[in-house]
């Protein structure tokens, strides 16, 4: 195991080193293949840690809760790649985003190795794009993780004027790092209409097949951008094969931004709310868990980092039915109301 750990840390390292190496054999070089580098190599992270205090019980905690570092460049016209790690992760490294991209012709591309589902939102699961420090429901119950290790075929085309895309993929079913043999593999397809920049609505579905959760899955969700705010909401829908209980859930989210004219340490404040839930079965039995999440951001001034410290309160309203199916083996105190505190610094 502490080979596997060593070398994944190693790898990461050499690559991240090397061209460094190479270029910088004497100052001349560095200086005149600069601009290459940028683009074979741009680097990123998150830096993300929490204050908890449970208002039920008092109780509290400090909690590193990401540590990422990752690189992505362009090698040509044609590949590209991207790697990202996560050092926190119970005192483990654990590899994220481990993906090669081949780009035959415009507009159509290939993803190769361990990436995002294409059910998956990054603005949801990625620490460095959350609107609040805990995710919403769906980001931990409908799957056994975000990332998988697979192949998806990812194309770009306008319909008329308004940009379109389509993703499709085939993945091995068992979450990150786990190359296991399978019969069934998982796959899933999503349609996108417009970008993140301003507005984009999705619609997919993942058959996701592993020994331990078998499932059908589909949902829509929807995102607006603007510069004084931005909102979300998503609907997803799980049938359980064996079972064939069906697991809903459902959040809506959205931010306002006051932008301070001045010098300072802040460059905007920001006010949040969010209402998320699911329950099985839920047009019978009433959706089993809700959260209403308040939250309050103070953007640093530290452009183009744009990190944040953000204050968050969380009110949970909980069958007991439900906290015993969705709660009872984790956490003691996650279904607790709690405010978090949180410094999330992005680089």
């Amino acid at each position: 195991m502490f080979v596997k750990k060593f070398s994944i840390f190693a790898s990461l390292y050499i690559a991240l080193l090397l061209p460094l190496y190479l270029f910088g054999q004497n100052s001349d070089s560095l200086k005149t293949n600069l601009p290459e580098l940028r683009k074979w190599m741009q680097f990123d992270g998150v830096l993300k840690n929490k204050f908890e205090v449970s208002t039920n019980t008092g109780v509290m905690r400090f909690n590193i809760r990401n540590s990422r570092a990752g690189v992505r460049g362009d090698l040509g016209a044609y590949v590209s790649y991207r790697m990202q790690i996560e050092f926190s992760n119970e005192g483990s490294f654990s590899p994220l985003d481990l993906y090669g991209v081949l780009k035959p012709a415009k507009g159509l591309s290939f993803l190769f190795g361990q990436m995002l589902l294409p059910f998956e939102n990054a603005f949801i699961v990625n620490p460095a794009e959350m609107l609040f420090a805990n995710r919403a429901f769906i980001a931990d119950y409908f799957t056994l993780g975000a990332r998988d290790m697979g192949l998806m075929m990812n194309y770009k085309f306008l319909l008329g004027s308004f940009p379109m895309e389509a993703q499709t993929g085939i993945f091995n079913g068992r979450s990150i790092n786990n190359p296991r043999w399978t019969e069934q593999p998982s796959y899933g397809f999503r349609l996108i209409a417009g970008t993140m920049e301003r507005f984009r609505a999705t619609a997919k579905i993942l058959r996701y097949h592993n020994e331990q959760l078998n499932r059908f899955l589909w949902g829509a969700d929807l995102h607006y951008a603007h510069e004084r705010f931005r909102v979300e909401a998503e609907f997803r829908n799980g049938k359980t094969i064996s079972s064939k209980q069906n697991l809903s859930g459902a959040y809506i989210q959205g931010a306002w931004y006051y932008y301070l004219h001045r010098d300072g340490m802040f460059h905007y404040i920001s006010p949040a709310f969010r209402w998320d839930g699911m329950g099985y079965d839920v047009w019978d039995r009433g959706v089993g868990v809700n959260r209403i999440t308040l939250g309050l951001d103070f953007g640093l001034a530290l452009k183009p980092f744009e990190s944040v410290l953000r204050l968050n309160y969380e009110h949970f309203f909980v069958q007991k039915d439900a906290f015993l199916t969705f709660f009872e083996n984790r956490d003691p105190y996650v279904a607790d109301n709690k405010i978090t505190l949180e410094l999330l610094i992005k680089f």
